[in-house]
């Protein structure tokens, strides 16, 4: 039976994902230690030597901690990353490695960006996870298959600030009739899902064992005003501000694969 390991299991998307592959009955172990240290990571595998796929959560992930910790976030995103490769090159272990990286490695576009396109990442989050892609990219071998998906937005009821939807959410509540809602970047438009959607594509394509480079989203467009205002379910007096800016996801190279081009068609 397939093992998978997932490293990030208290995040939004681990712990979903670690509750889908519990229904499905499929074995998994948590990393429970600190991704920067090589010695805890190598107890997790000799105590887990039959894994055979790695899903690597483990991250710092929200905008303003990592632009605040920019020596944590490298220590976390790009080290903890090789620290992991290098534990599974010394065992000889075969595994199929799954990646979560992001939509911030690109840069703004009003077409729907392809995994092709130009890079230029926005934010120095988008650069940890670009520096961790290229060291990836040059450690695969016949022993590790590396996939790597771009995620783009997604939203949760589970996410706690400082993420956008825990944030508007609060405000919402706060928010009074004929108040100004100041909205930063609210013309801008974004490829948002929900959180589960991204899980069970990410499922997806590790039954498939993909490699390469695939994003991760809808492959539609919204306004952040008008995801704002569908959340609210009330009238807000929205007055935005900052320049507007794209990021789309073009996702027919997923789509190349039937199950799912019919679940992403289904959102």
């Amino acid at each position: 039976m397939t093992k998978i390991g997932i490293t990030g299991c208290t995040g939004v998307l681990g712990n979903l994902l670690k509750k889908k592959l519990s229904k499905k009955n499929i074995n998994y172990s948590c990393f429970k230690g600190d991704i920067k240290k090589i010695s805890d990571i190598n107890r997790w595998i000799d105590k887990n030597k039959n894994l055979q796929k790695i899903i690597h959560f483990a991250a710092l992930v929200p905008i303003d901690k990592v632009e605040k910790n920019k020596k944590k976030a490298i220590k976390t995103n790009f080290i903890g990353t090789k620290n992991l490769i290098k534990c599974i090159k010394e065992k000889k272990l075969k595994i199929w490695f799954f990646f979560p990286s992001t939509c911030h490695v690109y840069k703004s576009k009003k077409t729907k960006i392809k995994e092709s396109d130009k890079i230029q990442p926005i934010s120095f989050y988008g650069k940890t996870k670009l520096l961790t892609e290229n060291f990836l990219n040059k450690n695969k071998n016949s022993n590790i298959k590396i996939c790597i998906g771009r995620i783009f937005s997604f939203y949760h009821s589970t996410q706690k600030k400082p993420f956008l939807y825990p944030v508007i959410k609060e405000r919402i509540k706060k928010y009074r009739k004929g108040d100004i809602f100041y909205l930063k970047g609210g013309e801008s438009i974004r490829d948002i899902s929900n959180a589960q959607d991204i899980v069970n594509i990410i499922y997806m394509i590790t039954k498939l064992d993909l490699t390469g480079t695939f994003n991760i989203g809808t492959g539609k467009g919204m306004k952040i005003k008008k995801f704002i205002k569908k959340i609210a379910k009330k009238e807000l007096k929205i007055r935005t501000f900052e320049k507007k800016d794209y990021l789309i996801a073009n996702v027919n190279k997923l789509k190349n694969f039937k199950i799912i081009k019919n679940y992403i068609n289904s959102l």
